[in-house]
Formats: C-alpha cells, sequence, structure tokens
C-alpha cells in the first residue's frame, strides 16, 4: 500500500473520527512533476530553526521595520525603540510610553529631512528623524486626534486611524505632521474601522464586520484643505476584520483574519474587491470558543515557499498557510514537558538578507533558517498524524510500516548521531494510543538505512503518528504500509 496518505497538512477534524490528522513543524511540498499516487508527490520538509542575531531588552520584541533603502532595521523592544545597521550593531534611538502590545511602524520620504519613522502605539503616534536619530512623541494638538492602532504609507502620505471609531486620517504630503481636516470615516456602514492597509495604492479599510476601499484623489478645491482620498464606489464588502495585527502582505494580495455578521471566523485575503475564504474546517473549528482579537501575522518566503504565520497567543497557536501548497501546517514551540505552545516569533523584517523574527518574550532576534533544526538551541518536536485507515470497518492486520526518511542524515557527535524516529498508532480512531515504538532514521553517511516498524497488530480504525525530536534534517518523502484485510 505504497502512499496511503500518510503525507500531509494539518486536519483535526470536529470528530477525530472523521479525520485527526497532524502536521507540527512539518511543511508539506508538492512535486507537481509527479504522476498522481506515485511515491513522493507530497513530501514533509522540517520547519525553520531560530538563531540568535541579537540580544536586546529582556522584553517582548513589539514590532520591527526594515527602512527603506535596506541599511537600517527598526526594533521596538519593551518601550525602547532600537535603530540597528547591516552589522548588527544597535542603538537605542527612543522610548514609548508604553511596554507591551503590538506597535506597528511605517516610513516615508518627507522633504525638510529625508526618510522618516512612523510609530504607533494605540494611545499615541511617535516619529523619528532618521537622519539625526531625533525622535519625538506627536503632540495632541498634531491632526484631529492622539493615538493610533495601525498605520501604513501610500503616495508619500502616512496613514493611521483613531482607535474605536470609524475615523482615519492622513499626514500632510511628504511630512511627518498632520493637518487637522486631513481625516476621514468608514460610514458605509455603521460598525468601527479596526484596521488599514495600502494595497496597488488603495487603501483598504477593515471594519468590524465589513470593508470599503478608498483611493487618492488629491486635493481638488484651490485654496481650501480637503482629505485627499475617496471612496470608491462598489468596492463595500460583507466581511471585516477581527484581529488588526493580523493583516499581512501575501503575494499580490494581504491576508487576515476575518470576521462578519453570519458566525465564527475564517482567515482569507482580498481579491478584486471580493473576500476569498482560505482557512480549512480544521483551523476554524480550533479557534471555536477562543480569543481571535489578539491574532498577529506575518508572512516571509523561503525557498520559494511564500507563507502566512498566524499566532493567537490567548489560544496559544500557531497556523501557517502555504501559497505554494494550499495547505497548513501548525508551527510551535515546546516546553520542557514536551508540551506544545505557540511559536516564538512575534513580529518580522527582511533585512541584511536574513529572515529576522522577535521573540514575544525575550528580546531575542532570531534569523530563520532551513538548515538549523532547533529553536536557538531548545528541541524542535516535529510530528505526523496520518488519516484513518479504514476498510469498510473490517479487521485489517498490519505487518510493516516504512517511513522513506532522507537518510544518512545523523550528525557527527552529538544528539543526533544516531536520530530516531517514534511511531505510536490507535486501533480505536484516535481515542487511545499505544506505548513508544523508535528505530534509526540513519546514521551520517548511511544512505541505504531504512525506517521500519513490524508485527503492528491489528485494527478497524487504525491511525499512525511519528514524531522526530533529534536536530536533523528530517524530510518525510513516503511511507509503505504492507496489510491485509480479513473476513470480519
Amino acid at each position: 500500500m505504497p502512499d496511503f496518505g500518510f503525507v500531509g497538512p494539518s486536519y483535526e477534524a470536529p470528530s477525530i473520527y472523521q479525520d485527526a490528522q497532524e502536521c507540527i513543524n512539518f511543511y508539506p511540498e508538492i512535486d507537481s512533476l509527479k504522476a498522481p499516487g506515485s511515491r513522493g508527490v507530497v513530501a514533509l520538509y522540517p520547519t525553520p530553526g531560530l538563531t540568535q542575531q541579537l540580544q536586546l531588552a529582556n522584553a517582548p520584541v513589539r514590532g520591527m521595520r526594515a527602512l527603506s533603502g535596506g541599511n537600517i532595521l527598526i526594533a521596538i523592544v519593551g518601550n525602547t525603540v532600537y535603530s540597528i545597521n547591516t552589522s548588527m550593531a544597535y542603538t537605542s534611538v527612543g522610548t514609548l510610553t508604553t511596554s507591551t502590545g503590538v506597535v506597528t511602524i511605517t516610513d516615508n520620504i518627507v522633504t525638510t529631512s529625508g526618510l522618516l519613522v512612523y510609530i504607533v502605539d494605540g494611545p499615541n503616534r511617535y516619529m523619528l528623524d532618521v537622519s539625526t536619530n531625533t525622535f519625538t512623541k506627536l503632540p495632541s494638538t498634531d491632526g484631529a486626534w492622539q493615538g493610533a492602532t495601525v498605520c501604513d504609507t501610500v503616495d508619500n502620505y502616512i496613514l493611521y486611524n483613531q482607535p474605536n471609531t470609524q475615523n482615519w486620517g492622513a499626514t500632510d504630503l511628504s511630512s511627518a505632521l498632520s493637518t487637522n481636516q486631513y481625516f476621514g470615516s468608514k460610514d458605509g456602514s455603521p460598525d468601527n474601522l479596526i484596521t488599514l492597509i495600502a494595497d496597488h495604492r488603495q487603501v483598504y479599510l477593515l471594519g468590524e464586520v465589513t470593508s470599503e476601499v478608498w483611493v487618492d484623489v488629491g486635493n481638488t478645491i484651490t485654496g481650501i484643505i480637503t482629505f485627499p482620498f475617496q471612496r470608491i464606489q462598489g468596492t463595500s464588502m460583507q466581511h471585516g476584520c477581527a484581529a488588526p495585527y493580523s493583516v499581512a502582505r501575501f503575494a499580490e494580495q494581504f491576508m487576515f483574519v476575518s470576521k462578519d455578521t453570519r458566525g465564527q471566523v475564517t482567515i482569507g485575503m482580498i481579491q478584486g474587491y471580493q473576500y476569498q475564504r482560505l482557512s480549512t474546517h480544521a483551523v476554524e473549528q480550533s479557534l471555536i470558543n477562543q480569543t481571535v482579537s489578539d491574532a498577529i501575522a506575518y508572512t516571509y518566503r523561503i525557498e520559494g515557499h511564500e507563507f502566512y504565520v498566524v499566532t493567537f497567543p490567548t489560544a496559544d497557536i500557531t497556523w501557517v498557510y502555504d501559497l505554494a501548497s494550499g495547505m497548513w501546517h501548525k508551527w510551535l514551540s515546546v516546553d520542557a514537558q514536551n508540551v506544545f505552545h505557540r511559536h516564538r516569533s512575534n513580529c518580522y523584517a527582511f533585512f541584511n538578507g536574513m529572515n529576522l523574527v522577535g521573540d514575544y518574550q525575550n528580546g531575542k532576534i532570531y534569523s530563520l533558517d532551513n538548515n538549523v533544526f532547533t529553536d536557538n538551541g531548545t528541541v524542535i518536536r516535529r510530528l505526523r498524524r496520518a488519516p484513518h485507515l479504514v476498510s469498510d470497518l473490517q479487521r485489517q492486520y498490519f505487518d510493516e510500516l516504512q517511513i522513506q526518511f532522507q537518510p544518512g542524515v545523523g550528525l557527527s557527535t552529538g544528539q543526533g548521531n544516531d536520530p530516531q524516529a517514534m511511531l505510536r498508532w490507535s486501533n480505536d480512531g484516535g481515542s487511545t494510543w499505544s506505548n513508544e515504538h523508535w528505530v534509526s532514521i540513519g546514521k551520517i553517511g548511511r544512505y541505504k538505512n531504512r525506517a521500519i516498524w513490524r508485527r503492528l497488530g491489528w485494527s478497524r480504525d487504525k491511525i499512525f503518528e511519528v514524531v522526530v525530536t533529534d536536530p536533523i534534517k528530517a524530510v518525510i518523502v513516503s511511507a509503505n504500509l504492507k496489510a491485509s484485510v480479513g473476513d470480519n
């Protein structure tokens, strides 16, 4: 029974007896050149490990942005704003009034001094003049209100919202300052504005349950100050945003955790002013009765895969959607008791040729690396739980399971010099589980090694689960099962 569906995504249905698949710290890759049903059409590759690049203040990394030009990274840790250069040397350049919660950062070219950094943390808006490292909290007299939840840039305007209202505003053109009249309202429907994003030079205003799109039309009345943006007719959408920090650019669109008036949240993207659901029932099931308003997201690209990473801190889970395969997997850290938790990353920036993420607790900035197989020295527990094996609920006798790992990947010394895979199984559809059974994946250079388990008993509804914790390149290419069906 070759390639019986062992390799695949996470999909745990509302009833585990329908589907109980898990794919944790692996991501599926599809070889489109292979014929369907042949070996290795879908393989599982290990998710990236973490390598520490910086240790900043011992506090959450609340936000990061690589500035235009690519020479400076801004990172906010606790209440401290850091400027980091391409030598990864850092300088403290400012202090926020808050020390927790997500911040958003954008930048813009201003006519007076060149590059400007704009930061919002909820209660306040801030600006940093890059040329002089001058950091300023904008006064309450700037613009029509003081604080903002999110910010972005389009057409040399910096955009921001007014929390808990329908209002959003803009700075003056090529400026860090805002005229009081430069604001508008997402008033096509009565729900409040949750977040905004500039995409393809259009401003998407995502409300609680509806959204609309505005565009820059300029100041058309000479001598009178007018807000330079207007709503695009016909762009109203019956989907809003459940979490302001879940919005992230993804390929040529953007993804977010969506909410409307018809029930539970979904995750999807906007295409042509239409919402496209991308989350599966399994993803949505994991969020039922969970807090989703604190979700945070970012996207990154590695080895041709573009991933949307969304973490739900209260629910303690991180889901990842892969544009290349259209499949979801879980990306999780593990504690000393082998209990899974959300991934350690809290924010992201591509800087200095590296995919960088900031830790949600300790002020560390890591690089993501597909050739690193620990989370900064901490074990990564990789798990694949396969689909149900059922044949009309008749007895099946399981003689042998062989999983084709990439062999010969053992390390020269230490943990992983003889890497192991642990198998357990359920004979009752996932309710109870067997003891653990270990075999070798293959020491370094042993390219003919086979990971085989034999004498696996019988069952009417069997599920196999394999775990790898050694710090090796644990690639699962395929699986082969020898089994036979009995008479009852």
